[in-house]
């Protein structure tokens, strides 16, 4: 199973986000366990547990440094325009690939 995780400033505006991600991955006999987080709450966790991928989204695409220090995961940044349009396809697309 690969364990992602999605950043956001509260972790709350990335909900639709983490449920179409998740949608795609079942569509795709795929095995993920995608949730969100909060940016503190992504970093506590990422210190923690194992990740395969953590995903930012725009608001937060300056913390990437501070995770890329405590995780042994790919850190991804997602798109301005693939965020705005809620891509998932993109975005699953992206992850597939990095991981």
């Amino acid at each position: 199973m690969k364990n992602v995780i999605v950043v956001c400033e509260a972790g709350i505006s990335t909900s639709l986000l983490v449920k179409k991600l998740n949608e795609l991955a079942q569509e795709n006999e795929e095995t993920f366990n995608i949730h969100s987080k909060s940016t503190e709450e992504g970093l506590d966790y990422v210190k923690k547990e194992p990740v395969d991928a953590v995903l930012l989204v725009p608001q937060i695409h300056h913390k990437e440094k501070e995770y890329k220090e405590v995780t042994n995961g790919k850190v991804l940044k997602v798109s301005v325009n693939d965020y705005n349009n809620m891509n998932a396809y993109s975005i699953f697309e992206q992850l597939n690939e990095a991981i």
